[in-house]
């Protein structure tokens, strides 16, 4: 069958017409596409180095050689600046450059102060309806450490292991509010403390307490008693920042 429009010569009412605006704005939100994926790899990236350590707290850096070390044009890594001084991993100063999270007694007891909040409500939850499964694997990966650094000198993958550990008890605490705003604002707050962190890795004596920091927290929670989880909570806010040298009167 022969469509009408062969013989009158007009198209298919099917048949779309670009005006040539149309055109201009389809290749501009392809291009607009692009860049915001470019900016968002670029963002990926530097935040990937700041919590790695590569570039270490108070460092500072300039914009060229961001480009170079992660082989993006200036554009995208601009971007990824904003991004990232949004979050507060880095500051801008004009003229000067970019200067990685400063370690500061503020800057420390702000953030960790911002955990120990999500912590002690999230153990408070926890311990209204304890997950014993979840629970007992948890004291036990962290007796197994204990044991790893009674009977072994400490090592970087030792340490590795037990900071990964350590962040497993955060993060099931934090996961237990179900709250998607505090969950941006604790990934954040997350990507600064290791920022922090790989200032001063712990040490044996204190990965040895803060395991059994986090024991006595675990112990409380599968006991369901929110006020003793609480209490266990702030105490290992106390000794972390007591380890950093961080005196509440201070502040």
């Amino acid at each position: 069958m022969i469509c009408e429009s062969a013989h009158t010569g007009h198209l298919p009412l099917s048949t779309k017409v670009e005006h040539p605006q149309q055109r201009g704005l389809l290749v501009t939100t392809k291009t607009n596409r692009s860049h915001a994926l470019l900016s968002e790899q670029a963002f990926e990236a530097l935040r990937e180095i700041l919590i790695s350590g590569e570039i270490r707290s108070g460092q500072m850096v300039s914009i060229s050689e961001l480009c170079e070390k992660l082989g993006f044009a200036t554009a995208p890594i601009r971007d990824a600046i904003k991004k990232a001084a949004a979050v507060g991993l880095v500051t801008v100063y004009p003229q000067r450059g970019i200067v990685v999270l400063e370690l500061s007694p503020q800057e420390l007891y702000a953030n960790f102060h911002f955990r120990y909040l999500i912590d002690v409500e999230g153990a408070r939850l926890t311990a209204q309806q304890p997950d014993h499964t979840t629970l007992a694997a948890l004291r036990q990966a962290h007796v197994d450490i204990i044991e790893k650094l009674q009977n072994t000198p400490l090592t970087r993958q030792l340490q590795l292991e037990a900071m990964e550990l350590d962040w497993r008890l955060h993060h099931y605490l934090a996961n237990t509010l179900k709250n998607p705003i505090v969950a941006k604002n604790y990934s954040e707050n997350c990507d600064r403390i290791h920022v922090l962190q790989k200032y001063r890795p712990p040490l044996n004596t204190r990965i040895n307490l803060a395991m059994n920091e986090h024991i006595a927290i675990l112990d409380a929670i599968a006991s369901g008693d929110e006020t003793a989880a609480a209490s266990m909570v702030q105490h290992h806010f106390s000794q972390t920042l007591a380890w950093w040298g961080v005196m509440q009167e201070d502040l």
